[in-house]
């Protein structure tokens, strides 16, 4: 079974908690364009007072257009989408060059941390550790310094010139006084002597400059994370604004592309809704003192369609478009809490923004402990919490009786805690009944009062 689609969760979400009443009105006129029509709703659910229905707030919960590909309205939409993705593709090349140098920098540490393990080993006061961490940096050394001799290096002398003990007596040696003591003749002697204390001076001194160039390479990790961050928040208004100006894809309930398009007709289609909030207390309904974990809302909402064939205008900053043609208005009431609320602009937020967070967020979610690790350490480690467990044996029997009258009196009050949730959820879903029959009302006083103030006939 193929998952919902954002859309198809929002409408499951209305649809459990409409009244299933809704008003339409439908009119055709060439003289009224859009914007009195969407601007008369929006101010009548936000005034106060006889003027309008004094809603909280109020959302604009969709905002989409399709317009025929052969008119001027698509060539103009076009342009200003085309400058805001030539600026926002721009951003995310130099994005993907500072990711590439992140994931870059964060290999080199994690090397750093193998080599640097060998130093802190080695620095141990556990003999095996030490033992095992001296012996890494000789093969260390002898396979990145010692390597460059060619035929003069530790390893080279021991495979063709017969050196067999060379190799070994290195490994041992850990002073050129070990060495003299050593059961070798002198001329391994005097080979071996400078190596060794060529290695003690570069064990020294490679620790030393590693710790620098880690400490360093995590202070440009920090830098260039903190570029990342800008570069995505400077890049982000642009694909929000080539979201925005993209145009939808209107079709019929069967799926089919919607009739109201022809492709050299000069019109559009506008699809707007507004969807207003007022709180239903406890108080509303005659409990002033009680609380509820719940809050409830009576939500009116105004869906508007709307069919134009738009005028080009010259203005200062362009063409300016006046849109007037057919309006579709439907509307509808809810009653929904405020967790319904968040979950339809959680989904509403992901309709719009997948592919923008999908160009600019996930990209470090898979380093994001990586990253944590060098740039805030502090936050990796986190306490363990410890559970405290009161064991019974058989000899606790006897107190257990001694408790048997609080743990009465425990479930007594267990009890009345399930009767008072019960009662709880009793009242809540008189408040959910409430804020139902309050947005039907207002959802009626806007259809009526709309009708009566653009000259229709009501009854």
């Amino acid at each position: 079974m193929s998952e919902k689609s954002p859309l198809e969760e929002i409408e499951k979400i209305k649809k459990k908690n409409s009244s299933g009443r809704e008003y339409k009105l439908t009119y055709d006129s060439l003289s009224e364009g859009l914007e009195p029509i969407y601007f008369w709703i929006l101010d009548f659910m936000q005034d106060s007072g006889p003027a309008g229905l004094g809603m909280d707030e109020v959302l604009k919960s969709k905002d989409e257009y399709e317009a025929a590909v052969g008119s001027g309205y698509f060539g103009e939409m076009g342009s200003r989408i085309s400058v805001m993705q030539d600026r926002a593709l721009k951003m995310m090349a130099t994005i993907n060059t500072v990711i590439r140098s992140i994931i870059n920098l964060i290999y080199d540490l994690r090397e750093f941390d193998i080599r640097l393990s060998h130093y802190n080993y080695l620095h141990s006061e556990i003999l095996d550790k030490k033992e095992s961490a001296k012996l890494s940096l000789k093969q260390v050394w002898m396979d990145q310094v010692d390597v460059k001799r060619g035929r003069g290096s530790i390893n080279m002398l021991a495979q063709q010139l017969d050196f067999v003990t060379l190799r070994d007596a290195f490994m041992n040696a850990n002073s050129e006084s070990q060495v003299s003591g050593m059961d070798l003749n002198a001329r391994v002697k005097r080979i071996l002597k400078p190596r060794v204390q060529e290695y003690l001076e570069w064990e020294k001194n490679s620790e030393s400059e590693l710790r620098k160039r880690y400490n360093i390479e995590k202070s440009y990790l920090k830098s260039q994370v903190n570029s990342l961050k800008f570069y995505t928040k400077w890049v982000k208004p642009y694909l929000i604004a080539a979201k925005k100006l993209g145009m939808a894809e209107f079709t019929t309930q069967s799926g089919r592309p919607s009739p109201n398009l022809v492709n050299v007709f000069n019109n559009l289609e506008m699809q707007l809704s507004l969807l207003g909030i007022k709180e239903i207390k406890p108080e509303d309904l005659g409990y002033s003192n009680l609380k509820t974990t719940e809050k409830f809302y009576a939500c009116v909402e105004a869906e508007i369609k709307f069919r134009t064939v738009p005028k080009a205008m010259p203005g200062q900053s362009g063409a300016q478009y006046i849109h007037a043609g057919r309006t579709d208005i439907v509307f509808r009431s809810y009653a929904l809490t405020k967790e319904e609320l968040d979950k339809i602009q959680d989904l509403k937020d992901k309709e719009d923004l997948e592919l923008i967070e999908g160009m600019t967020d996930t990209s470090l979610k898979e380093i994001e402990e990586d990253l944590q690790k060098y740039i805030e350490p502090e936050k990796i480690e986190k306490e363990e919490k410890k559970e405290f467990k009161m064991p019974f044996s058989d000899i606790g029997k006897g107190f257990r009786q001694t408790l048997q009258p609080i743990i009465q009196i425990g479930t007594m009050f267990k009890n009345v805690f399930k009767k008072k949730a019960e009662e709880g959820s009793s009242i809540e879903r008189a408040i959910r009944k409430k804020a139902l029959e309050t947005a039907e009302q207002r959802m009626y006083i806007m259809y009526d009062v709309y009708k009566k103030a653009h000259g229709m006939v009501t009854w």
